[in-house]
């Protein structure tokens, strides 16, 4: 067996909307502070699905399905908009930004990709998918006070490509490397996957 690595699949945003989601971070972080692990700037996308750990050998084959389920899948527009908390705001553990437009196309953008996970033994999900951009973890549940942070301008964008990331952990946090890049607009005998992972 290959080396495993920690991935995920995600939308990448454009630069505006993660300048727009960092308005929102840094408002929260008045309120919050130490008490959450903030998610850097950088590191902001939608995430469709997390894997886990996968043999780096298999990678070509989950690509190979992704773009299957992907083939012809629309260009849409999205745009972020809304705070919240889960569970909740009583005893929230994590911060979101919601979707405003596009909830429909994400959700059935993240359906195709479970189902094409399947084929490297992930387990298809059994909750449905909530569509959103984690800001931060806190440290422990506490009550968030969502209503009172300022959620940033709404900023519509167009999702155009879905990334295979690895997540690089260290002492320093995360690093996300793309992997591979699936654009979206175009039929399975067109589509040119960008696949060229860093050792």
């Amino acid at each position: 067996m290959s080396e495993p690595l920690r991935t995920f699949i995600a939308v990448p945003l454009p630069e505006s909307v993660r300048d727009s989601a960092a308005e929102a971070l840094a408002d929260a972080r008045v309120a919050l502070g130490e008490r959450a692990r903030w998610t850097p700037a950088e590191n902001l996308h939608l995430t469709l699905k997390f894997l886990g750990d996968v043999d780096r050998d298999q990678l070509p084959k989950l690509i190979q399905r992704l773009q299957a389920k992907l083939a012809g899948v629309a260009v849409f527009e999205a745009a972020l908009g809304g705070l919240g908390a889960f569970p909740n705001a009583r005893e929230a553990s994590v911060l979101w930004l919601g979707v405003t437009t596009g909830l429909s196309d994400l959700a059935k953008l993240a359906r195709k990709v479970d189902a094409a996970s399947k084929v490297v033994g992930v387990a298809r999900e059994k909750r449905p998918f909530r569509a959103h951009l984690t800001l931060a973890r806190l440290r422990t549940p506490e009550r968030v006070d969502v209503e009172r942070m300022k959620a940033p301008e709404e900023v519509p964008f167009r999702v155009e490509q879905v990334i295979l990331y690895e997540s690089r952990l260290s002492p320093d946090g995360a690093r996300h490397v793309p992997l591979a890049h699936l654009p979206l607009g175009v039929d399975d005998e067109d589509r040119a996957i960008d696949f060229a992972p860093e050792m």
